[in-house]
């Protein structure tokens, strides 16, 4: 059922031309910047790999990090500057999302009166927090590799010597660390661009928020 309430909602959202959602709420020129930004982490990541394991020696993995470095700084910087040049577009349209959102909970659902609006609300939750614990999980994984390859990072160029490697060798176990931290990175900050079930559910239940905050 809330799945349902939420389908409805989206469907009242995408009809409405007030509402920009998504990559939507950037310009047709804007938008293009995010979308090739993207494209060129991916492909500079996946550049930063091949090439390490093609030509090792030959530090060609360099030019795919420095792509990716300046692609994270513009999309970073372009995002924000939208933001700020549009506040008053995006207030306005979360106003009318708001007023869609109570359109369809009264006219479809019957849905209109505090508690009602709560427990809609603490069903998405339930299914947000249980996504986050996995989350966590996966995350605290994620960490302790992380921290167990900067401790060999570390002890392995404190001992190059000892261990038998030049910094060439060394610098190309680094680089496959920065491509790790590099990816996560990625796909944490492209997550908001795109409509996971969870995060749905957490645009819904900020939305029921801040209903409640409004009409009551």
């Amino acid at each position: 059922m809330e799945y349902y309430i939420l389908k409805c909602y989206q469907e009242a959202k995408n009809r409405c031309s007030d509402v920009d959602q998504g990559f939507d709420r950037f310009e047709p020129k804007i938008k293009k910047i995010v979308i090739a930004c993207l494209v060129a982490m991916f492909t500079s990541c996946a550049e930063i790999i091949f090439t390490m394991l093609l030509l090792p020696k030959q530090l060609w993995y360099c030019i795919g990090i420095i792509i990716l470095l300046i692609a994270m700084v513009i999309l970073i910087s372009v995002d924000n500057k939208d933001q700020r040049n549009h506040m008053d577009k995006y207030v306005d349209s979360h106003k009318k999302k708001i007023e869609v959102l109570d359109e369809v909970l009264e006219s479809k659902f019957q849905i209109n009166n505090k508690e009602k609006i709560e427990e809609l609300m603490n069903i998405y939750q339930e299914y947000i927090d249980k996504e986050t614990s996995k989350e966590k999980k996966r995350n605290s994984i994620i960490l302790t590799i992380f921290s167990v390859f900067a401790g060999v990072l570390t002890i392995s160029f404190e001992n190059m010597g000892v261990i038998g490697i030049d910094f060439t060798n060394w610098l190309y176990v680094a680089t496959f660390l920065l491509v790790f931290v590099a990816t996560a990175g990625i796909w944490i900050y492209s997550y908001t661009f795109f409509d996971t079930l969870k995060r749905k559910y957490e645009l819904m239940t900020k939305d029921l928020k801040d209903l409640l905050l409004l009409k009551y």
